[in-house]
């Protein structure tokens, strides 16, 4: 199938790549099919129904190498997660600039990849917040370890 997106034009993807969000994602609960889309070490989160949605994503725990989740039982029932290895987790990222990057720890997309289906999750972890400066180093990223509320 043909998905017009925002960045690359209209491409054409299998079906079977399309990530069903069954609830939506907060502030976009209408969209529910996303499709995850890799350039140059960079990923994207496109919707397939709205070409003008996407979101810039991370793998947290590459970018902020102490992170941690505990995905609650409830979420991992609904995911119809069985086992950690076919889970993904994924962090929306906040790029105000190039030098202004900021990382949503507090509600990570988690995505059950056997299924392809996904939801974005709300910790109750005070370690995290809405936003966390990514520092970018040469090719790799590194955390800014204070705690940085949203400003």
């Amino acid at each position: 199938m043909k998905v017009a997106t925002r960045y690359f034009g209209e491409i054409e993807v299998e079906e079977s790549k399309i990530l069903l969000f069954p609830w939506g994602i907060p502030g976009f609960e209408h969209l529910r099919r996303f499709l995850l889309l890799e350039d140059r070490g960079f990923f994207w989160l496109q919707s397939v129904d709205d070409k003008d949605v996407v979101f810039a994503v991370c793998d947290p725990f590459v970018c902020f190498p102490g992170y941690e989740i505990e995905i609650p039982t409830a979420e991992c029932e609904a995911l119809g997660i069985t086992k950690s290895d076919e889970v993904v987790v994924l962090a929306i990222m906040n790029v105000r600039s190039p030098q202004e990057i900021g990382v949503n720890l507090l509600a990570p997309l988690v995505i059950n990849c056997t299924l392809k289906m996904g939801k974005q999750i709300i910790l109750e972890d005070e370690r995290y917040t809405l936003y966390h400066p990514l520092v970018l180093k040469g090719q790799g990223a590194e955390v800014d370890a204070r705690h940085n509320p949203e400003s």
